[in-house]
């Protein structure tokens, strides 16, 4: 069995769309195959996940992610201009799995840093 769940972190820019790759640990003994698969984002205070106001995002399969690869126990999440667009700053995302079985088992957890940039207030038909 493994130590727990891997840490990733990642950063992109607010509003922008983009697709993050996650692996799970293959000692975790967590299979894909029957698993529902979640992934969720929250805001910090003091460094610390504000759980108690609720995700800031969440995606579940079919809405927002993907199982690309369940043999190499890999998943996608997907996020687009709305989903990052109103961000900034240092959010904690954990993914896990609900899995055939029933059981919960976290697999991913890290920092999602959300960066400014000079045209997040625009959508491409805004750009002058």
């Amino acid at each position: 069995m493994s130590d727990g769940p891997l840490i990733q972190h990642f950063s992109l820019s607010a509003g922008d769309a983009a697709e993050i790759n996650f692996d799970v640990d293959p000692d975790s003994g967590v299979s894909l195959l029957g698993a529902t698969p979640y992934w969720l984002a929250y805001a910090q205070d003091n460094g610390v996940p504000d759980i108690d106001a609720g995700p800031v995002l969440k995606k579940v399969l079919d809405n927002g992610l993907q199982i690309t690869d369940p043999d190499l126990l890999q998943f996608q999440v997907i996020l687009d201009f709305d989903d990052t667009k109103d961000l900034l700053g240092n959010y904690y995302h954990e993914a896990f799995v609900i899995d055939a079985d029933s059981r919960h088992i976290t697999t991913t957890v890290g920092i999602m840093t959300i960066k400014q940039t000079a045209t997040r207030d625009f959508t491409v038909e805004e750009i002058p």
